[in-house]
C-alpha cells in the first residue's frame, strides 16, 4: 500500500505546455498527504473480529432438542429485535427436493442435513450454499445423530456413520457401527462424555438393547471396525420403546412399556422401574431444572427430583387436553397446543398463554427468543415482551402445494429452518426496516 496521497493541479489553458515532460513540478502546485504515520498507528490485534470468524474458530456441541436432557432449549445469545427499525431477515433459502423426518445439525462450519432416500448434505450455514451431497446406498435416515467438537454423527436404520474432518472441508465418511440382521436402531443419538448412546430392537424377539459406542476408540488403519468398548444393555419390549434417551448427569432415562429404565452409565448398571404413570410412545421425557418430567397419555405433566429411585411421579399441576411439544429451561416450562402455547412455572402456576386458531409447536427455546411453528408458518416470539413477534410463511416452489414445518433450531445468532419436503431456510436478527 502507498504511504503518501498526491494530488497535482494542471489547468492547460492557462499554463503553457512544459517543454521537458520530466521536469520536477512545484511544490506550490500539488498536496502531498503523507499515511505513514496513520497506518503505524492502526493496530492490528485490536480490529474487530466478525460474527463468521468467532463460529468458524468454535469447537461446536449439537444435540437432538437442543441438549442431552432433550429440554429444547439452545443456549444463544440471539436476542428478539425490538423496535419497528430492526426485525428479522432471511439470510438465504434453498430447495433440496428431498424428503425429512428428522432434525437439524450444525457445527462451524455446516448445516448437516440427512434424508429418507439416503442423501447426506453439508451446506455452508453462512451462505446457503450445498458445498457437499452425498448418496449413500441402502441407507434411510429417519432419526437425528449429533455433533461432538465438530465431528458430525449421524445415524440411518442400520448403521452410524462418522464425519470427522469437515472442519477441513474434508467429506469422507467411516462407518463405525452396523446392527445386527433384523435390528434397528431406534432411538435419536444422545452422547455422555466420549461415549454415544442409541438404543436398537429386535421386533422379532421383541428385545431392546441400550447401547453405549465409546468413539474415542472406533478408528484403526484399515477399513475394520474396532468393536472393543462397547457395551449393551439388554432389555425385553412388548408394547413400545420410546426415541428418546433423556441423560441427567450419568445417568440415562429411558419410557418403554410404562418403565422407566433408569441406568448409570459409569457403572454400566440399569433397572427398570414401574411407573406410577399411563405413557405410551408419544410420551415426553425430559430434564431441566434438577428434575426429570414425563407427559402421560391423558397429557399431564408428572415430575421428579433427581436423583431419581423409585418411579413415584408427583403432578405438576400442568394438563392440557393436547401437548404437541414441550420444553424448557431452569423453571420455566413451555408446551405447544392444538389452541397455542403456555409458559409455565415448575409448580404448575401459568404465566402466559397465547390463544391460537392454529396448532403451534415448540421448536426451539433461547433465553430471548422462543421458535414455534405452525404447520407452514415460522414464528419468533419475544420471551421478554410476550405481545411481540413475527411470523413468516415458509412457502412451496410448487403450485397447489404446502410446506410442513419439520425442524427449527438456534444456534449462535442464526435460526436454521427446513421442512418436510427440503426448504431450508436461515434467519437473522440484524434486518433494518428504512420508514419513509
Amino acid at each position: 500500500m502507498t504511504e503518501r496521497i498526491i494530488i497535482d493541479f494542471d489547468d492547460e489553458k492557462e499554463k503553457p505546455k512544459k517543454a521537458n515532460s520530466d521536469k520536477k513540478v512545484p511544490e506550490k502546485e500539488r498536496i502531498v498527504i503523507d499515511l505513514s504515520e496513520e497506518l503505524n498507528k492502526i493496530d492490528i490485534e485490536h480490529i474487530e473480529e466478525t460474527y463468521e470468524d468467532q463460529i468458524l474458530r468454535q469447537k461446536v456441541d449439537c444435540f437432538y432438542k437442543g441438549g442431552s436432557g432433550l429440554n429444547n432449549f439452545y443456549e444463544s445469545s440471539l436476542n428478539f429485535p425490538e423496535g419497528i427499525e430492526k426485525g428479522f431477515s432471511q439470510s438465504f433459502r434453498i430447495n433440496l427436493k428431498d424428503d425429512f423426518f428428522n432434525s437439524v445439525l450444525f457445527n462451524n462450519r455446516y448445516i448437516i442435513l440427512s434424508s429418507c432416500t439416503g442423501h447426506v448434505y453439508f451446506t455452508d450455514r453462512f451462505t446457503g450454499y450445498t458445498e457437499h451431497k452425498a448418496h449413500i446406498k441402502e441407507q434411510v435416515f429417519e432419526k437425528t445423530g449429533l455433533v461432538y467438537s465438530n465431528c458430525v454423527y449421524i445415524n440411518s436404520l442400520r448403521k452410524i456413520f462418522r464425519y470427522g474432518k469437515t472442519d477441513e472441508k474434508n467429506f469422507d465418511s467411516q462407518e463405525i457401527h452396523e446392527t445386527g440382521e433384523g435390528v434397528f436402531i431406534w432411538s435419536n443419538l444422545n452422547r455422555y462424555k466420549n461415549l454415544i448412546l442409541f438404543t436398537d430392537y429386535d421386533p422379532s424377539l421383541q428385545t431392546a438393547g441400550l447401547n453405549l459406542l465409546n468413539i474415542n476408540n472406533t478408528e484403526n488403519d484399515g477399513n475394520e471396525k474396532i468393536t472393543e468398548n462397547f457395551f449393551r444393555f439388554e432389555f425385553k419390549v412388548s408394547r413400545y420403546i420410546s426415541d428418546r434417551i433423556c441423560i441427567a448427569g450419568k445417568t440415562a432415562f429411558i419410557l418403554t412399556d410404562s418403565k422407566l429404565l433408569i441406568f448409570d452409565i459409569e457403572k454400566r448398571t440399569g433397572v427398570m422401574t414401574e411407573l406410577n404413570l399411563k405413557t405410551d410412545e408419544n410420551s415426553f421425557l425430559f430434564y431441566s431444572g434438577n428434575r426429570i418430567y414425563i407427559t402421560t397419555i391423558d397429557y399431564e405433566l408428572y415430575y421428579t427430583d433427581l436423583p431419581v429411585n423409585t418411579g413415584n411421579f408427583k403432578t405438576t399441576g400442568i394438563k392440557s387436553n393436547y401437548i404437541n411439544s414441550i420444553g424448557g429451561f431452569g423453571d420455566n416450562i413451555f408446551t405447544g397446543t392444538m389452541e397455542g402455547w403456555k409458559l409455565f412455572k415448575s409448580t404448575g402456576l401459568k404465566i402466559y398463554e397465547f390463544e391460537d386458531e392454529y396448532e403451534n409447536r415448540i421448536e426451539s427455546i433461547g433465553r430471548n427468543i422462543l421458535v414455534i411453528s405452525k404447520s407452514n408458518k415460522i414464528v419468533f416470539s419475544n420471551l421478554n415482551r410476550f405481545q411481540e413477534a413475527e411470523g413468516y410463511v415458509i412457502s412451496s416452489d410448487e403450485l397447489n402445494e404446502s410446506e410442513f414445518i419439520n425442524s427449527a433450531v438456534i444456534s449462535g445468532n442464526e435460526i436454521f429452518i427446513l421442512t418436510r419436503k427440503g426448504i431450508l431456510e436461515s434467519f437473522t436478527n440484524d434486518k433494518l426496516n428504512i420508514h419513509i
